[in-house]
């Protein structure tokens, strides 16, 4: 007992612990209240911030209580910190490197133009070259934590627009740092060498390049040996937390922000074969620490100062600028396919990065009260205004497709599919299938898809992950050694492209009379036989989970064609045990 009054001396644990309570069980029911009126649940959080703040209720003050504000700040930074992680989890490397050069395109134009606008507001309302130089820099990142958490609510990480944004927003935040390093050291110290700016990025590309080979050749093999060696399930998981814990502070050692550590630290976990055991374990975590970082953006908001005339007047400049310079930036994906709009929108928040960037110049002397409400207000406002305007321009893609006169869906078409599908890596599915309009040609593959995207574990898995038995059937034609009896299958078929719609059909739809539908549009000649398939590929699944694990002979009397394609299709989903009941069954017809 005198341990624990030793080591609460000298704060006050009861007024922390009930001020934590209030943030999680306010910033909980606001999330809540959000999702259902169909605004992003993020927006909900940040709200609710403000009204137990002290611009508002006061139920939490950290102006007045020094202890308050740490926990506020500490907390709020495992939060972001965990949402980071989870964001590089969902993302590959290789998908990554895919939108690399129109995403430093997007990040370039996206930190020059507000630079440059927001020196030249800044100057016009009178403020000195020093000043007008900081709140350009100011303005150039952009809040990579608002967009992902936005994203990943509505279920579009998927997106190649997404990973554009993300990717940017990575770039964005190198670069505004890098800036801002170097603006604070001109107006600081009135001059800056070149060997400083160029130490500076340096640093900043260093640490991308070594945390980006360890994600690739290091991390990935050295979690699968502590995994062996480990006795505890939940060691891996704590490894990986402290992982990302490492690479926050290796990112701080670089003058990045810590979040870009967490970032690099989810890409690398993302590529163990373990990383979906880590994100159960981890996700907890993150359900209460990260509303925490929200609300705390609204928290620490303080709106009887920034509704100064004074100050409404500069910051209102500033939002513009902040907007405009954004949206400018999506043209930096050319002629390479996306929606400009929809990525210049998710450049727009500033949330973490912004606060940062201002806290900074506060405690410089850069900025007096006045500046530092403005650039609050701008931070605020375009936190606030990104998530319903992501969302509404998603609807807005959404209902265009469904309403869009399409062509319909043939033979020919479903050839030209399924010869792509199987020829182009798995990651590449998604891409295939939205540019061949399937979701809007076949409404029941559209309601299917919509479906599996409200699962938890789409962005994890991605549309590969969903399309299961067809994405078993393309590695087995990949490489027939895998399995030389599921080969010899294969080749007593000949024609593989109707398994191959029949393991599109088992993995995506649930119900027969949809499976029907597709079947219809997608290979009408060859109906019943697909239908067939179907059938009694689940019936030689159900066959071998009894006690008795064979299947029955009348199963297996018909058309041999029809019958090893459902063998091929029952034993790409099948479990080991049940696989070898499967081939048990039907060696004789191989």
């Amino acid at each position: 007992m005198s341990l624990l009054a030793t080591s609460t001396e000298g704060y006050d644990l009861a007024l922390i612990l009930g001020n934590l309570l209030i943030i999680i069980l306010v910033a909980r029911l606001a999330a809540e209240l959000a999702e259902r009126i169909k605004i992003p649940a993020v927006l909900g959080e940040i709200i609710a911030g403000i009204i137990i703040g002290p611009s508002v209720l006061g139920l939490v003050d950290p102006i007045k209580h020094l202890d308050v504000a740490n926990m506020v700040l500490l907390l709020g930074e495992i939060g972001v910190i965990l949402l980071l992680f989870q964001v590089g989890l969902k993302m590959d490397l290789g998908e990554m490197a895919k939108v690399g050069k129109p995403a430093l395109l997007v990040a370039v134009i996206g930190v020059a133009v507000p630079f440059a606008a927001g020196f030249g507001v800044t100057a016009a309302f009178g403020e000195d070259a020093k000043v007008a130089l900081f709140i350009g820099a100011s303005l150039t990142a952009t809040s990579v934590g608002i967009t992902a958490r936005v994203l990943g609510d509505l279920r579009a990480l998927a997106l190649r627009e997404a990973r554009i944004v993300l990717g940017a927003a990575v770039a964005d935040d190198v670069l505004g740092l890098v800036i801002l390093t170097v603006v604070v050291k001109v107006v600081t110290e009135g001059s800056i060498s070149a060997g400083v700016v160029f130490k500076t990025l340096g640093l900043a590309i260093g640490f991308l390049l070594l945390t980006g080979l360890l994600a690739i050749y290091v991390i990935p093999r050295a979690f699968t040996r502590i995994d062996r060696l480990a006795k505890s399930s939940t060691t891996i998981v704590s490894i990986a937390f402290a992982l990302t814990l490492a690479f926050s502070l290796l990112a701080n050692q670089a003058k990045l922000a810590f979040i870009i550590g967490a970032f690099m630290a989810g890409l690398a976990v993302g590529r163990s074969t373990q990383h979906e055991r880590i994100a159960e374990g981890l996700n907890p975590l993150g359900h209460i620490f990260i509303p925490v970082f929200f609300a705390s953006i609204g928290i620490n908001a303080d709106l009887e100062a920034m509704f100064k005339p004074s100050v409404l007047a500069l910051a209102s400049a500033l939002i513009v600028v902040a907007i405009g310079g954004k949206l400018i930036a999506g043209i930096g994906i050319g002629r390479s396919g996306g929606d400009k709009l929809l990525i210049g929108i998710g450049m727009i928040p500033r949330g973490e990065v912004g606060l940062i960037f201002a806290s900074i110049g506060l405690s410089k002397g850069v900025l007096d009260g006045k500046l530092y409400g403005a650039l609050l207000l701008m931070v605020l406002v375009t936190t606030v205004l990104t998530p319903p305007l992501l969302r509404q321009k998603l609807m807005q893609r959404q209902e265009f497709a469904a309403t869009t006169q399409v062509e319909v869906w043939t033979s020919v078409d479903t050839s030209h599919l399924f010869d792509e599908l199987l020829n182009n890596d798995a990651d590449e599915w998604w891409r295939i299938i939205d540019r061949r309009n399937i979701e809007s040609r076949i409404p029941e593959i559209g309601h299917a898809m919509q479906r599996h995207r409200a699962e938890p574990d789409f962005s994890d898995q991605g549309l590969n992950g969903h399309l299961h038995s067809l994405h078993a059937l393309k590695l087995h034609l990949d490489d027939p050694r895998l399995d030389p009896m599921l080969s010899r299958a294969l080749d007593r078929i000949g024609l593989v492209e109707i398994v191959a719609l029949a393991c599109f059909i088992d993995s995506l739809i649930d119900n027969g009379h949809d499976a029907v539908g597709v079947a219809t549009k997608m290979m009408p000649a060859s109906i019943d036989d697909i239908m067939h398939i179907l059938s009694l590929s689940e019936s030689m699944k159900n066959a071998v989970k009894g006690p008795d694990p064979s299947i029955p002979t009348d199963l297996l009397v018909g058309d041999m064609y029809v019958t090893l394609s459902a063998y091929v299709v029952a034993a790409l989903t099948a479990t080991e045990y049940h696989r070898a009941a499967l081939d048990v069954a039907v060696t004789d017809l191989v």
